[in-house]
């Protein structure tokens, strides 16, 4: 064999970008998930004579169980494998959705939305776990933006062509056809999908790349891994005590907070109080997310260079 052979046969193969694609589609279907019923919600009203006051509670029903499983969805992410869990949260949560398209009522809606918040709740953290099994944490910032950019190309494109589908058939198909997209979604990732060491066309170099980096390559695979210390109230002491991290905590709020708008009330403000129609608000409701994709993969590149690291 030549040096010129074994140079091309020893260069890490890019196995691990197939994966950020998957993580990326994912979560435009996750937040396609969370922002379906916002562009219903006024023809669904309409259709149901909803108060304002109902509205507002299933508009935010999904945020109540979304908050209330993050502690018990991360204790599932530690114990199953991103496989299995990711696969089995996108039918549930889809099923979920497609239901709601079927739905009879208030009643009915309000519970179906809350399974949804319930079952989407392991899927950033099952993200998180995914990208740092896969990647170097030279090339992370830039994933997680890729992928989180995800949310905004999908709800800045897809919020104009689902508003579209409601006026050309009802918002029943908003529901019914987002679900379908998500089972089909899961099987795709349940096939598809694999860690590192199992994962067919990763060779050792890639491996060795990723794990030089500081990438958790053997988190889920069969080599022997030393036991995970358990949790002390120490350690609860440190996260509620810490500035930086209540810094985090307000930050994350705040983002949160405003973003909820846009993901719920906004559709709804430009039907009923700027008269537009459904196709016009469709289009008004994605300009937000097209900034914020710009801001969001700018952060990940910058937040990858070596300067802004050693700050």
């Amino acid at each position: 064999m030549t040096k010129l052979d074994t140079a091309v046969t020893t260069r890490p193969t890019r196995t691990r970008y197939i994966i950020a694609v998957l993580l990326f589609i994912t979560v435009v279907i996750n937040y396609m998930d969370r922002a379906n019923l916002s562009i219903a919600m006024p023809a669904l009203s309409q259709e149901f004579d909803l108060t304002t006051g109902q509205q507002g509670l299933l508009l935010s029903a999904f945020g109540w169980t979304y908050a209330a499983m993050q502690l018990p969805g991360g204790w599932l992410v530690d114990r199953v494998r991103p496989r299995v869990l990711y696969a089995s949260c996108l039918v549930l949560w889809s099923l979920a959705t497609l239901f709601m398209g079927m739905s009879g009522g208030f009643i009915a809606l309000i519970i179906l939305r809350l399974m949804v918040g319930g079952f989407e709740a392991p899927a950033y953290p099952i993200n998180n776990k995914v990208a740092t099994a896969w990647f170097p944490e030279r090339e992370r910032g830039r994933v997680i933006a890729f992928y989180t950019s995800g949310q905004f190309i999908g709800l800045a494109l897809l919020t104009p062509v689902l508003s579209w589908l409601q006026t050309v058939l009802t918002w029943h198909w908003v529901f019914i056809l987002t679900g379908v997209v998500g089972i089909i979604w899961a099987g795709i990732w349940w096939f598809v999908y694999r860690e590192p060491r199992d994962k067919a066309g990763v060779n050792q170099a890639e491996i060795d790349l990723i794990a030089s980096g500081g990438g958790l390559v053997d988190v889920e695979s069969g080599v022997k891994k030393e036991a995970k210390p358990k949790l002390k109230w120490s350690d609860v002491k440190v996260v509620l005590t810490r500035r930086k991290l209540w810094g985090i905590y307000l930050g994350q709020f705040c983002l949160t907070s405003t973003l909820w708008f846009f993901l719920t009330w906004f559709p709804t403000y430009l039907v009923d109080y700027r008269g537009m129609d459904y196709i016009e608000s469709g289009f008004m409701a994605s300009l937000p997310f097209i900034a914020a994709l710009v801001g969001v993969l700018l952060s990940g590149t910058v937040s990858d260079r070596d300067w802004c690291r050693e700050r």
